[in-house]
């Protein structure tokens, strides 16, 4: 069972024990402080790789630490996890989001790189033991950041939604995530304390979703996405949900959710919400990049979608989500 906290009274839990901090270069700005001795792992990429996590385990192993501790967005947390999974000790992590997207503190998987390629490692310890939801952490985070997280909850509570594995248990938080994100955002993306806290739980029922049924297509196409343009993985993801929505049709019961009357009503008003956000497709694509990006997709990761999607129709949705 996780448990979820409103404030740093949690660092009482490793107050006599040798954390290891994963955080990114952000936590300086955080102004946190620590009352013991924390033993600081920062050697990691936005898109962490297979070769952080494992000099990460050895920071651990050596120091003898005995707690994780991950302050920052899905980036630190997911490398938190992926150190506890390849050092094998059973140590408890706790996590403290300061983004309110990715929901990795509400998962029990982790998503690094490998030669490349995206890699999941997956396990039921990797569930942080201790959630720390600090609304005022957000205060500092770039507006185009807080966009491309908050499309990353949406699109995560909407494809759990659709989901072949979807539940009524994962339903009920996908529908919270959703009403939180929509009765929220303008006073999440003006920055304000209220907005920024809704938010943040808001990624968490998100996260508690796919915990349960995991991503579809939508994700699976974007990593490729984010790793050739280097765009933030919301943004990615954000770009290939209308389109494999419209592609897909149905589903009006999450149109509804998004207060809508129709499917093409919910496709059209997210795509007015991209332009809004002014989150659009990349613009240096060359001409062979289609080809890149429909190769690079798993057809594993596409068997959790609802409606089968065969390399044709991926190479069109691609030239779709690209406008080429």
């Amino acid at each position: 069972m996780q448990q979820i906290f409103y404030d740093f009274s949690a660092f009482d839990l490793f107050k006599d024990k040798k954390p290891l901090l994963v955080c990114d270069r952000a936590f300086e700005s955080f102004g946190i402080e620590f009352s013991g001795e924390v033993v600081r792992f920062s050697d990691f990429s936005s898109n962490p790789l297979h070769e952080d996590v494992m000099a990460g385990v050895e920071v651990l192993t050596e120091n003898e630490c005995g707690f994780i501790v991950a302050i920052g967005g899905g980036s630190s947390i997911d490398t938190a996890k992926a150190i506890k999974y390849y050092s094998r000790l059973d140590l408890p992590i706790m996590a403290v989001p300061t983004t309110s997207g990715t929901g990795s503190e509400a998962t029990h998987f982790a998503v690094i790189y490998k030669d490349g390629k995206k890699l999941s490692v997956a396990d039921d310890n990797l569930l942080p033991q201790y959630v720390v939801l600090q609304a005022e952490l957000l205060k500092t985070l770039p507006l185009y950041q807080k966009k491309c997280t908050m499309l990353d909850a949406l699109c995560q509570a909407i494809e759990s939604w659709w989901s072949k594995r979807v539940s009524e248990e994962s339903t009920r938080y996908s529908k919270e995530a959703i009403r939180l994100i929509l009765g929220h955002m303008e006073s999440y993306l003006h920055n304000e304390y209220e907005g920024n806290a809704k938010m943040l739980l808001a990624a968490n029922f998100a996260g508690k979703a796919i915990n349960i049924t995991t991503t579809t297509a939508p994700h699976a196409m974007s990593y490729k996405l984010t790793s050739l343009y280097r765009l933030p993985h919301g943004h990615a993801v954000a770009i290939c949900l209308p389109k494999v929505w419209q592609h897909m049709g149905n589903f009006d019961d999450i149109a509804h959710a998004l207060g809508k009357q129709s499917h093409n009503e919910a496709i059209l008003f997210f795509e007015e919400l991209l332009q809004k956000l002014e989150i659009r497709p990349p613009q240096n694509v060359n001409a062979d990049d289609v080809e890149i990006l429909t190769d690079s997709v798993d057809p594993e990761r596409l068997s959790n979608n609802p409606v089968p999607l065969g390399k044709e129709t991926i190479r069109s949705l691609y030239k779709e989500i690209l406008g080429v």
